[in-house]
């Protein structure tokens, strides 16, 4: 993505994952279901901000490594997806599944496809869900 999305809201700061570049299998069209592909993948999740953490210590926040982790795992699986919408749903709900994680936007591109273009893909926003009650 390589900007930022939005300046945060007070109280909040933004969590980035910017252009992570992994190869997975991902496409319709046959060739794409035979070989894998380079996708680049950038994450913005908004997570409260209270001021400087209390420690210099990584529990006082919210990490990128779980995320980021997850998603190396995800690209050296043989599983195939068909879209990038579909892709950028499941790194969402993988964000989103940081409890600390308010909303996040994902922005997914097939950087091989189009030539004379950076990358081709999607950009999505999801909010987590308001508890029930």
């Amino acid at each position: 993505m390589g900007t930022w999305p939005i300046l945060p809201p007070p109280g909040r700061r933004w969590l980035v994952i910017d252009d992570l570049r992994l190869e997975m299998f991902i496409g319709v069209h046959e060739h794409e279901r035979r070989a894998r592909q380079e996708v680049s993948i950038s994450v913005f999740m908004l997570v409260p901000d209270d001021g400087p953490p209390a420690s210099d210590e990584l529990a006082e926040v919210v990490s990128y490594s779980g995320l980021v982790a997850a998603l190396r795992e995800r690209a050296g699986s043989a599983r195939h997806v068909n879209l990038v919408e579909t892709l950028a749903e499941e790194v969402a709900a993988l964000a989103l599944a940081e409890p600390r994680v308010e909303s996040v936007i994902v922005d997914v591109r097939k950087t091989e496809i189009v030539p004379e273009a950076a990358g081709v893909g999607v950009v999505i926003h999801r909010r987590r869900a308001p508890a029930p009650g």
